[in-house]
């Protein structure tokens, strides 16, 4: 070792906490300076043989008696040791910068387990190529204490959220936050269908551009956030979408048996993580995946739920180009096995979320059914009402057949004949209020549809019924839509309906009001309003206003507006009523346009039962 000069020193480094600073030690000789040195050094030729080392370097790290000059590094240094030294080399080789490899973990019988920050340089000396290798050991309590504690508050984040799509951005937030989360530029996550067959593209997170990434990157640096600030930006990434990487991530789906030799779904069956570094040459990243990504390095980590693949974390630093440090692989992996719980216990929530909509949705329709089926009942319970009381009408036939008579006895008598016709009158007047109310909605007869002009009808009634409104108070106004389809129906049936209703919204004004009468058209139906300014109705009373036999008023049967119900639904209308006490009431049908005539040339009047 005589050959090497005192006043020459190669490149060392001085190791505070985390960060690694270079000293000037001696290049040529192994002298007492080298040992002043305070960082454990090694020095080696470029055979990878030992050249010397400081008693730091082969007690603090390698847990050793220095070896002699010549041993391999191979055999001299422990083998993660050794594998990180390599690793450093092959970078060396590609940029001619000294490599750092952080979070080293050596084991021996002789110290606990250890963690060490490893930086790799060369020098040339007299034509000579040296390497310097300065490691520091950094406790592994405090690094252990640093990841916990990033892990507990990405989870506890993560256990905020419910919603499937707020768990997959929670996820992709903790990895992508610089501020409280691993730091990644972009990820992406992926899960397998419910078959196991698939692995499919769900949600990315990330910049789309590199600008769009200095722009974020200075936003934050300007104004920091929290973890619980970037997850709660759920809404405003949402509105944004889609964009570039998200795009990209929903092309995303490879099957789990044709694709098991490479990633993502190789890491998801060997449930370990895997660190591509060489994208375009490794043959394990498909062209497909390269061209998407479009970044030669990126991790690919499981998430595991009860020994199960549920998923993969994908993640890279697209745009800082940072080489994905060993520290964030282990934290990354981590977190994705709570990653993967919290998909699990969203997914049984979106799952129960569903089913409850579901027993909702299939209540709420057998509510509906019985409502109907019972008005069905009600409709049925006319028919037997009108044989029951079918001797009744009986009574007003015998008094009409006698007066009747009397008139043909004696015809000249005026008395008698005044009499006999006002008598008649009203008991034929009851006999068709009675008829009409009782026994025509049972009346099995078939609906005659043909093409109406429902503005026609409207003011056929409106003209019909306005004498006998102007003596009660009761004014009538018009709001028409032009240009409205001729509707499909039985105009007998459907006058009827619309007499009911206006005689319904007279009687509700028994000191004089407004009807107003209204049509128009939105893109699925063409509509008619009855509204009046009458007394109004009760919750209650709009909820059975349609049920038969019931009825606000102190005289008639409670039948017309049942009347009218029925025959609404039977031509496939809609009828609602909308009404608050003192406000007045408003009864709306809607028509499917699917009833509507498109071409009057070829429409026919059909019968349906």
């Amino acid at each position: 070792m005589g050959e090497f000069e005192d006043d020459t020193v190669a490149e060392a480094q001085v190791v505070e906490e985390t960060q690694v600073q270079e000293p000037r030690v001696p290049e040529t000789c192994p002298c007492s300076l080298f040992e002043q040195v305070p960082v454990a050094m090694l020095l080696a030729d470029c055979e990878l043989n030992v050249i010397a080392g400081n008693n730091a370097f082969w007690e603090r790290v390698c847990d050793r008696v220095p070896p002699p000059e010549g041993t391999p590094l191979r055999d001299a240094l422990p083998a993660e040791l050794f594998a990180g030294v390599e690793k450093a080399l092959a970078q060396i080789a590609e940029d001619g910068t000294p490599a750092e490899v952080p979070g080293l973990r050596l084991y021996s019988s002789g110290q606990p387990q250890r963690v060490i920050d490893l930086r790799v340089s060369t020098v040339t000396r007299e034509g000579r190529r040296l390497i310097t290798i300065a490691a520091n050991t950094v406790p592994d309590t405090g690094r252990r204490l640093a990841e916990l504690t990033l892990l507990n508050d990405m989870v506890r984040v993560l256990r905020q959220e419910e919603e499937i799509d707020r768990v997959f951005y929670a996820i992709l937030t903790c990895a992508t936050a610089g501020t409280g989360g691993i730091g990644f530029n972009r990820a992406w996550l992926l899960l397998v269908d419910q078959e196991g067959e698939w692995l499919e593209g769900r949600m990315a997170l990330g910049p789309g551009s590199e600008e769009e990434a200095y722009e974020i990157w200075a936003r934050v640096a300007a104004e920091p956030h929290t973890l619980d600030d970037f997850t709660a930006a759920y809404s405003i990434w949402a509105d944004q979408q889609p964009n570039e990487v998200q795009e990209k991530v929903q092309q995303m789906r490879f099957s789990m048996t044709d694709d098991a030799d490479r990633v993502p779904v190789l890491a998801a069956l060997q449930r370990r993580a895997i660190n591509i570094q060489n994208a375009s040459t490794d043959e394990r990243v498909s062209d497909e995946l390269q061209e998407m990504l479009d970044v030669e390095e990126f991790v690919v980590v499981p998430m595991i739920v009860s020994d199960q693949p549920r998923g993969v974390l994908m993640a890279d630093n697209r745009y800082s180009h940072e080489p994905i440090a060993d520290g964030d692989i282990r934290l990354l992996t981590l977190f994705a096995q709570h990653a993967g719980l919290a998909l699990e216990s969203a997914l049984a929530y979106s799952e129960i979320q569903r089913g409850r909509h579901e027993l909702e949705t299939a209540y709420t329709s057998l509510q509906r059914t019985q409502a109907e089926l019972v008005r069905a009942e009600q409709l049925a319970a006319i028919g037997e009402m009108a044989a029951r009381i079918a001797h009744d009408l009986r009574n007003p036939l015998v008094t009409i057949g006698g007066w009747a008579c009397d008139l043909a006895e004696e015809p000249d008598d005026p008395d008698v004949v005044r009499r006999a016709a006002k008598i008649i009158a009203n008991e034929a007047s009851n006999l068709e209020e009675i008829l009409s109310m009782l026994l025509e909605p049972l009346a099995q007869r078939r609906l005659r549809l043909g093409p109406i002009d429902l503005n026609s009808l409207v003011v056929d009634r409106a003209i019909t019924s306005e004498s006998g409104f102007g003596q009660r108070g009761i004014e009538i106004e018009l709001d028409l839509a032009r240009d409205l389809p001729r509707i499909r129906a039985d105009i007998a049936q459907l006058r009827r309906c619309l007499q009911n209703l206006l005689d319904n919204a007279a009687d509700a004004m028994p000191n004089g009001g407004t009807v107003k009468l209204s049509t128009w058209q939105d893109d699925e139906n063409v509509c008619l309003s009855i509204e009046d300014t009458g007394v109004g109705l009760s919750n209650e009373a709009s909820a059975r206003i349609f049920d038969a036999f019931y009825t606000t008023k102190h005289y008639g049967s409670g039948i017309g507006l049942a009347v009218v119900w029925d025959t609404i639904r039977a031509h496939g209308f809609e009828i609602d009523v909308k009404s608050e006490p003192g406000a007045g009431t408003a009864f709306i049908i809607r028509i499917p346009k699917m009833h509507t005539v498109r071409d009057e040339a070829s429409e026919t009047q059909r019968e349906i039962d």
